[in-house]
């Protein structure tokens, strides 16, 4: 039951069979196989280039499915998740209440509840932070047998220290925040012992030594994922110490902190942009068309809150949580290790308050100081640059206090019908205090500036969608293409068949690969060109938005962008580029001396219709296999081309020219020297010139994502460019030479006729995260399955239906 229990905030999508309301890259709502490459080793963003993903020990079953449905592959995803989480957290509060010693059936049904209910979890399954939730469960197994330590006064094993070991490595590649914050928890930990535990001091040293060994070797994989873009386009040296990836000043923290207010914090709610927006039950009593003008509080939103009653009720039972928590205190037997868990708790609520705590000292001592450490601060700024995050760890802390406390709130009565009504009386408040749990789709979901009012979306996040049937056709067609696929409009604006957020992402530009973001609109009022050069094929517009897109933008972009229109129907557009690739060849390219971007993008505006409306390459050096192409010469003749991005008179010597000025061409034969005024953004081409051969044409290719290598089939001595942003000096080539980059930053190369790219590293990075995944497979499905005392539960559990199901037949 309490399995069935756990799938509740899904329910609603488990039981439809539409797409789901994903925010973020998990699944883009297309059929098709590629959907099984979307987490993967190695993945790739035009923005960041080619990169590891830590991640992927979550999602390799993906490729064990045998299924291209991508709703019936979420469905598993969220299914084979939840379940997980579910046996974990069981086996968990089987060692909690174990540990401190209490032999209570009811305590244990409420303090899984306890943890399904509170309000941070809701966020978490709501930002599919599985990794989050992993790292939580794992951070309290280390907590508790360090517990165990205390309380018990025994010596922790060899098994246990290492397997508490691996739960902190495991924690730290779930988000390396994890080791990190337990490293202030431990010190809160040590300090705390050093007056009331001396005994078991030297315990806990050696324990905590082992643990840190232990996990030293999954602390060094993470660290490497994290330095790996750096190591290998920069000396080591640098590479170890990167800088922050996110600001570190108490300014960014102060940021950050508004909804990071101690009234928040205890009570569980003090995300920065949360997915679930917590709401008082009241707001069912408002037509759903209303909801967007209750009061909402908060930056981003953080509540929407009724004036009436129910809401003061509502906001008083968010405290359940926490008083549950700071009620272990009253438990006499335990009180010295509750007393140290609530210390720890008040110093890490302390850490997430950010630049809310009274003294900034404070802040900065555990915010901003960590990243001026050398090598290591670069990691360490990147974890505490958002604080409330350490609102995960206090979720470790508080699940074993929790335990306390509603052991200590069951047995403060000897009745067993009193009991039973507490029990009952303590689901009932957290059940009201996280009522948008039962729903079945966490809503109402998070604020969106396209909605009116207080901008928050009335469908919940695992809300069931039906988008129009031209949409799904659409998508459909875009599941199947090889090359890069773009959608017109803001990142994830609203539809109004959807009330909320949607399409944000796009399917990857091949299988392999991560997807890529959505452009923004103003950047569509460029040339096809700039997609080309990009490798999108496709651009599909959706006009059914809460902010559309205006009709004559709409109207002129389809009627001169020179795209061919795929598909139209009920302002769901599909066009395509037909010539974009992300790897091309041509015998000919130009050699241009100017790394000015706008020289070289006009220079390809001026040259794409006479080369069918394909872009030239564009090499960064002079060779055999280019044509010199001269910026504002003050003579012109046959030997190169000219290119002028100003107004100016020059002498042209004798010969047969073409002459393109913003696209209107005319030829000139010049019998004699001539003086000629020559308007800005034109281009003189001698007619001698074979324009075919420097048509660049599309190229076939594969990828290999153990190797991360490119195997690229082109002619031999052509020259070879992509629109890949692979990391500047972080490549290796086989079968050619690399040229360099051009002023676009994009990677020229010439071919032998069997070209091999490939990451470097990448092999020994792939296989690094292979390794690590089926490690932690191979461990879980031991420690669950394998050594499970759920074999003997599930033998018990047959073994009474059988009898009983006897006993019904016989009566």
């Amino acid at each position: 039951m309490l399995w069935f229990f756990s799938f509740i905030p899904i329910s609603g999508y488990l039981f439809g069979n539409r797409y789901l309301n994903y925010y973020g890259p998990q699944f883009p709502f297309f059929s098709g196989y590629e959907v099984k490459y979307l987490y993967t080793l190695f993945t790739y963003s035009p923005e960041t280039g080619i990169s590891p993903s830590v991640q992927s020990v979550l999602y390799s079953f993906m490729y064990l499915v045998p299924s291209d449905n991508v709703i019936l592959l979420a469905k598993i995803y969220l299914i084979l998740m939840f379940s997980v989480v579910y046996v974990i957290l069981w086996k968990l509060t089987d060692l909690i209440l174990d540990i401190l010693k209490i032999y209570n059936l009811g305590v244990k049904i409420l303090l899984i509840l306890f943890f399904y209910l509170l309000p941070l979890y809701m966020q978490l399954i709501a930002s599919d932070w599985f990794n989050v939730i992993l790292g939580i469960l794992t951070l309290t197994f280390i907590l508790i047998n360090l517990v165990n330590l205390l309380l018990n006064n025994v010596n922790l094993s060899k098994k246990v220290v290492i397997l508490s070991g691996i739960a902190l490595g495991f924690s730290a590649m779930m988000d390396p925040r994890f080791y990190i914050w337990f490293v202030y928890i431990m010190i809160i930990f040590l300090l705390f012992s050093v007056f009331e535990y001396r005994k078991s001091f030297f315990k806990i040293i050696k324990s905590l030594v082992g643990i840190f060994f232990t996990s030293l070797p999954f602390l060094l994989y993470v660290y490497y994922i994290f330095i790996y873009p750096s190591l290998i386009t920069t000396s080591v040296s640098k590479a170890v110490s990167f800088s922050a990836l996110r600001p570190d000043s108490l300014s960014y923290i102060a940021g950050f902190s508004q909804n990071a207010g101690f009234f928040n914090l205890f009570t569980f709610i003090s995300s920065w942009w949360p997915p679930v927006i917590p709401s008082s039950p009241s707001i069912l009593l408002y037509p759903r068309e209303k909801w967007f003008y209750l009061p909402a509080y908060g930056f981003n939103d953080q509540m929407l809150l009724p004036d009436d009653f129910i809401s003061h009720l509502w906001i008083s039972s968010l405290f359940i949580f926490i008083f549950i928590v700071f009620i272990s205190v009253f438990d006499k037997a335990r009180r010295q290790i509750s007393a140290e868990l609530l210390l720890i708790l008040l110093f890490m609520i302390g850490i997430e308050s950010g630049t809310n705590f009274p003294f900034r000292e404070f802040t900065y001592i555990f915010d901003v100081f960590p990243s001026k450490l050398p090598m290591i601060g670069g990691i360490m700024s990147t974890a505490f640059a958002i604080p409330f995050y350490a609102e995960w760890t206090n979720v470790s802390i508080s699940l074993i206090l929790a335990a306390i406390g509603l052991n200590y709130l069951i047995n403060i009565f000897r009745r067993i019908s009193t009991k039973y009504i507490i029990g009952i009386t303590l689901i009932l408040i957290m059940s009201f205090a996280s009522w948008q749990y039962f729903d079945g789709t966490l809503y109402p979901s998070q604020h969106d500036g396209a909605f009116p009012g207080n901008g928050v979306s009335l469908e919940g996040y695992y809300y069931p969608l039906n988008p129009p049937s031209q949409w799904v056709h659409v998508m459909n067609l875009l599941s199947t293409s090889t090359a890069g696929v773009a959608y017109v409009g803001e990142g994830g604006f609203s539809e109004k068949w959807t009330n909320y957020q949607f399409i944000s992402l796009s399917p990857p530009l091949m299988p392999g690969y991560e997807t890529i973001s959505s452009p923004q609109t103003t950047y569509v009022n460029q040339t096809p060109l700039a997609y080309d050069i990009a490798g999108i094929k496709y651009l599909f517009i959706d006009n059914t938005s809460y902010t559309p897109i205006s009709n004559s933008f709409i109207y002129s972009y389809l009627n001169n962008s020179g795209l061919k229109l795929v598909y139209a129907k009920g302002e769901v557009y599909l066009l395509e580029q037909s010539n974009a690739s992300v790897f091309r060849e041509a015998k000919i390219g130009i050699y241009i001396n100017t790394s000015n971007e706008k020289v070289l993008f006009n220079a390809e505006c001026l040259l794409y219709p006479l080369l069918h409306d394909t872009p030239a390459i564009i090499t960064p050096i002079k060779t055999s296999n280019t044509v010199t192409m001269l910026l504002n010469p003050t003579i012109d003749d046959e030997n190169y081309m000219s290119l002028f991005n100003k107004t100016m008179n020059i002498t042209i010597l004798q010969g047969a020219y073409i002459i393109d000025h913003k696209g209107n061409i005319s030829h000139l034969n010049v019998l004699n020297n001539e003086k000629l005024s020559v308007k800005s953004w034109s281009m003189i081409i001698p007619e001698n010139l074979n324009l075919t051969e420097f048509i660049s044409t599309p190229i076939n290719f594969s990828f290999d994502q153990l190797k991360a290598e490119f195997n690229i089939d082109s002619n031999s001595d052509y020259l070879v460019e992509t629109s890949l942003p692979l990391p500047y000096g972080g490549i290796q080539v086989n079968g050619g030479k690399l040229l360099g980059t051009n002023g676009f930053g994009q990677y020229i190369l010439i071919s032998n006729g069997k070209l091999t790219v490939s990451i470097k590293l990448g092999f020994i990075t792939n296989l690094l995260i292979l390794t690590m995944n089926i490690f932690f497979y191979a461990l879980f499905i031991y420690l669950v399955i394998y050594s499970s005392p759920f074999k003997k539960s599930i033998g018990r559990v047959y073994n009474n239906v059988i009898i009983r199901l006897s006993r019904l037949k016989s009566n």
